[in-house]
């Protein structure tokens, strides 16, 4: 069989010739230089789309090209579960208690026929423990859970945190920070402003803009506060000095 690793292509697999039911040792090999757009793959269910796109990630990953995998389905976070030495108590740990039972086995039992099967099959397809030491040297593997910490917890609320004085004193930056910011939330909440004529945009960056001007962190509930406070003031007629007068009215009208 040909050397796959010094042909700079995307390794798949070996053709398969169904007229003879059995694999042949002609290379099924993908240019990564065709990936420039977009792509889809289609199938029936269990035809194997998952296993081809996360193939594909794998050889992108050996190739040290970035991956950025969303995921709403779950599959793609296997990808990590990668055992050089292919040993029984690697997988003994993932192994589902409930499937080794329904196999009459115990869990260790289980984990070896899973490491002696996944040794077997990839010995098949060419693959050995030394390819995947190599994927695992040339990345670092992460999982983001937005709203869960299940793996690293990824949170908008970050961003409402008081920037540094050091920023606040750099005009044009601080200002980006601040519109920035702004734009993430309304958009969020599914709102196209504009930063210049949007009554919502001009509210939220002023509240941000005094909190952070006084060292205060805000997050979404202290947010609202701040919103409710300053629809209060309005009602009493009190003074909008940190808003220009040019957008007071259109700032009172948004409850």
């Amino acid at each position: 069989m040909q050397d796959f690793e010094k042909l700079g292509a995307f390794y798949l697999g070996k053709r398969y010739d169904t007229d003879a039911a059995k694999l042949t040792d002609e290379l099924v090999l993908y240019d990564a230089k065709d990936l420039t757009t977009h792509a889809v793959i289609i199938g029936m269910t269990g035809s194997g789309k998952t296993g081809l796109g996360i193939g594909i990630l794998e050889e992108a990953a050996l190739d040290h090209i970035p991956v950025i995998a969303i995921d709403p389905k779950g599959d793609m976070g296997n990808i990590l579960l990668t055992f050089p030495q292919l040993r029984p108590e690697d997988f003994r740990p993932w192994v589902n208690a409930r499937a080794a039972s329904d196999k009459g086995q115990t869990a260790d039992e289980y984990a070896a026929a899973q490491a002696a099967l996944w040794k077997k099959g990839l010995g098949e397809w060419g693959q050995t423990g030394k390819r995947i030491s190599q994927l695992r040297k040339n990345v670092d593997m992460a999982i983001y859970t937005p709203g869960s910490n299940a793996g690293l917890p990824v949170s908008v609320l970050r961003s409402f945190a008081a920037p540094d004085p050091e920023l606040i004193e750099d005009v044009d930056l601080y200002r980006e920070r601040v519109q920035a910011t702004a734009t993430g939330i309304l958009t969020l909440l599914g709102v196209d402003a504009d930063p210049v004529a949007s009554r919502e945009h001009i509210l939220i960056s002023r509240l941000l803009d005094h909190a952070w001007r006084e060292g205060r962190d805000l997050d979404v509930a202290s947010l609202i506060g701040e919103i409710q406070s300053r629809i209060r003031r309005s009602r009493r007629s009190v003074s909008w000095s940190w808003i220009p007068s040019s957008r007071l009215g259109t700032v009172s009208r948004w409850r």
